[in-house]
């Protein structure tokens, strides 16, 4: 029997059956390549995230192994040792994360869990009232450089992921993008740290004791009375003397340290409702060629806190960034340097003029205080420190603590062999270690990890 013809009809209706067949096919595949990319970015994207952390984590170890190796007292073996464990610990979390495997990176590994094991062990050798010996402190600085090395181009890997020469694939071949950049990959360049594992420094310009400068209640305010606004802004007058006929009020600044706002085109200063004290400053003037040095600001500094109110002051560390340079200023009492009381103050190296000072830290914090004497002599502050290093200089200073107070220490400046600078702060209580920074100078200003 023979088949009859499809009519124009079937035809159509097959035609249009097939066509749609192909149309969701077609959609389905460009959703799960859609899909299928989301995921591949969502992995760059954490590894991207596990390296640059890992970067962070070798730094930070770096630090605190440096500190490590001139440490004398148990209790800030036991700081430090207890950071390195931490870091140690992230860092190998964060290199689980890239493209490696346990063979290719069984040094790096080995080395991050031996860090804080050996830091432990000395920790409770320390414990039991021994020292630390020469070898130790050797073994200390081998594996600082160590990880110097490894810091160095885990954050060369970090810049290439920049500038589009760096691949996380785990390829053995080099892989082209185009044919102008040679793309490396992460296989080949965590191999090099195998075989050549500069300390990255932070930079700190607000000073080593910033971390707890406003929080709480505004201790430099207690007792004080409450002013208006229209006595604030005479007060904001004094601040912004030539915006001073512009000066409007703008808005009231709630938190710890209630303030009146003021504002005109290039000015806004804060005001506290609490004493009328000035909290800070911002200027938006532009600042071109830069014809002062930075000591000659410094001054310019000193005698602008004075005139609006805050004597007394002494000058720590500065910085100096696109013709600015922003200078730390704590009060002194006694000749006892208040490290909580900070005062920020920029000047424009192009004229002198203040641009900018915020004394949060120095209401939050100032008071007068009353334990101002030392349980150890000065002399026994300095038999702590390591005879590995040379004292340059000392001062008594008050510094916060981790749990918000405040601690009397002394301040003893030191330099190593290699001419490494180094603040070590003696509790003036106990005469334990109670903090160690490394001090760092450049062209810029001081610099503190």
């Amino acid at each position: 029997m023979d088949k009859k013809p499809f009519t124009p009809r079937q035809k159509a209706r097959i035609i249009l059956y097939i066509s749609t067949v192909f149309i969701v096919l077609g959609i389905v595949c460009i959703a799960q390549t859609i899909k299928a990319n989301r995921y591949k970015q969502e992995a760059m994207i954490t590894k991207q995230m596990a390296l640059i952390a890992l970067d962070e984590n070798l730094n930070n170890i770096s630090t605190n192994l440096e500190k490590t190796i001139y440490v004398t007292t148990p209790t800030m073996l036991s700081k430090l040792s207890a950071e390195l464990w931490r870091e140690a610990s992230g860092a190998k979390a964060n290199l689980s994360l890239l493209p490696t495997n346990e063979g290719m990176v069984g040094n790096t590994y080995k080395f991050l869990s031996q860090i804080g094991e050996f830091v432990m062990a000395l920790e409770r050798k320390t414990a039991t009232g021994e020292t630390l010996t020469d070898e130790e402190r050797e073994q200390l600085q081998n594996l600082y450089s160590f990880c110097n090395s490894l810091s160095e181009n885990i954050n060369k890997i970090c810049l290439e992921i920049q500038n589009g020469t760096y691949s996380f694939e785990e390829v053995k071949s080099t892989l082209t993008l185009n044919s102008n950049i040679d793309t490396k990959t992460f296989a080949d360049n965590i191999d090099d740290t195998e075989q050549a594992l500069t300390d990255v420094p932070t930079l700190i310009y607000d000073g080593p004791f910033s971390d707890h400068l406003s929080q709480g209640k505004a201790k430099h305010l207690d007792g004080l009375s409450n002013i208006s606004k229209d006595e604030a802004l005479e007060i904001a007058k004094k601040i912004c003397v030539n915006e001073k006929d512009s000066l409007r009020y703008s808005h009231n600044e709630d938190g710890n340290i209630p303030c009146y706002v003021f504002q005109s085109d290039n000015c806004t200063v804060a005001i506290t409702k609490q004493g009328g004290k000035p909290c800070y400053m911002l200027n938006s003037q532009f600042v071109g060629e830069v014809q002062l040095k930075d000591n000659d600001v410094i001054e310019k500094a000193k005698t602008y806190l004075e005139k609006i109110g805050y004597s007394n002051m002494k000058e720590s560390y500065y910085f100096t960034e696109d013709g600015i340079c922003t200078i730390n200023f704590a009060s002194k009492q006694n000749n006892i340097v208040m490290y909580p009381d900070l005062i920020k103050v920029s000047v424009s190296l192009e004229n002198g003029e203040v641009l900018s000072f915020d004394a949060t830290g120095y209401i939050s914090n100032h008071t007068t205080r009353n334990n101002l004497s030392s349980k150890i002599s000065l002399e026994q502050a300095k038999n702590t420190i390591n005879n590995q290093l040379e004292i340059l200089d000392t001062r008594l200073c008050f510094i916060p603590t981790e749990c918000e107070t405040e601690q009397l220490c002394y301040e003893i400046h030191c330099k190593d062999k290699t001419s490494r600078e180094f603040l070590i702060y003696i509790d003036c209580e106990t005469g334990m270690e109670d903090n160690i920074l490394v001090l760092l100078y450049s062209d810029d200003g001081v610099l503190t990890k």
